[in-house]
């Protein structure tokens, strides 16, 4: 037990100090007797006992001192110390990027690291001050849950994070969760991901107490990388669309490229894709109005998240060029040589111009 104001037990010295004054008190009652000859011997008896025979079963002293103790201990504010019970605090990171829909866990890989992540809540020692905190690595790095120890709080999190179609945001998730393990030596960082990221390499080296929870079994997986369109030079009347088909797999894999404009197929390929390698493919198609193209992977593989993309291609607006001069044909043929969406009007002066607006 410790005070927080120890000078208030001075005032214990009060105690003593009740019993002297009670000692003093004396009770007289006046009796009439015939003779004291036979009360000498009894006073001189009882004067030299009757302080400590005064003290003898009197309650309402002991009383009176519990009291006066009580009220010196509550001045002095007394305390116990203990040591709180520090927990283990638990980072949990989900990988949320595209490549965790991928079927060849059931259903998901993102679900079976939502179902090792709510087990590990499950153990979380919440009675000895275990912590965790959930982020999320999608597009971007999300606190889905601050620290805490309420286990329906973490269950919620982690329930509710959704897997996305983009890339992750692993390493700056990780230096989020970096932050907060710091000055912690019992602190974990739990990472649930497939690793198809480059990223985590700028993490071996670090001396970073990750537990990394693999998901996934096999990469049977191609998928468009890229995707671009621009004008044929050879026929401006048709659009090239040039794509990057990739193969992951260890194995070969034949699958069939669909192109289409504003839903309607235009163009079909199949191809033979190489393992672990990447295959250009060229479309050439005519667009007669601005629109959507969209090419589609025909395959048998676990993500179809990356089986399709989509460009938007705007046919090229004219240019309208007035060339103020009395005649330069150099600059005429250039400006003619420009294309046909160049429609040059040649004018002698300004005038002129100004006239013909």
């Amino acid at each position: 037990m410790k005070f927080l104001a120890p000078t208030a037990l001075w005032f214990a010295l009060a105690l003593p100090a009740v019993v002297v004054f009670y000692l003093l008190r004396r009770k007289r009652v006046t009796r009439v007797v015939p003779s004291t000859l036979l009360w000498q011997r009894f006073l001189a008896e009882t004067q030299a006992s009757a302080p400590l025979q005064r003290l003898r079963h009197n309650w309402l002293l002991l009383l009176q001192l519990l009291l006066l103790a009580l009220l010196v201990l509550a001045l002095a504010r007394p305390y116990f110390s203990g040591t709180e019970p520090v927990g283990k605090l638990m980072v949990v990171v989900l990988d949320a990027s595209a490549s965790m829909q991928a079927t060849d866990e059931t259903p998901n890989r993102f679900e079976r690291a939502r179902r090792e992540a709510l087990a590990l809540v499950d153990g979380l020692n919440a009675g000895k001050g275990g912590q965790m905190v959930v982020l999320v690595a999608g597009s971007n790095a999300e606190v889905r849950q601050s620290s805490t120890s309420e286990k329906a709080a973490l269950r919620r999190a982690i329930e509710g994070a959704r897997v996305t179609d983009s890339q992750t945001r692993l390493a700056e998730a990780l230096r989020v969760a970096e932050t907060l393990i710091r000055d912690k030596p019992e602190a974990e960082i739990h990472l649930f991901s497939d690793g198809a990221v480059p990223e985590l390499s700028e993490f071996e080296t670090r001396d970073l107490r990750l537990v990394f929870h693999r998901v996934g079994t096999r990469a049977r997986n191609a998928g468009i990388v890229a995707f671009d369109v621009k004008p044929n030079p050879e026929d401006p009347s048709k659009r090239a669309l040039f794509l990057n088909v990739a193969n992951v797999h260890s194995q070969p894999i034949d699958a069939r490229l669909e192109l289409s404009f504003e839903g309607q197929i235009v163009d079909t390929k199949t191809l033979r894709l190489d393992a672990t390698n990447s295959t250009p493919v060229v479309f050439l198609a005519s667009q007669s109005r601005d629109g959507v193209f969209t090419a589609k992977l025909v395959v048998d593989d676990d993500l179809a998240a990356d089986n399709q993309a989509s460009v938007v291609s705007l046919l090229p607006q004219p240019v309208h060029v007035r060339l103020v001069t009395k005649g330069n044909r150099f600059l005429e043929k250039a400006l003619a040589a420009a294309g046909p969406n160049v429609e040059t009007t040649v004018v002698a002066q300004l005038a002129d111009a100004d006239a013909k607006d």
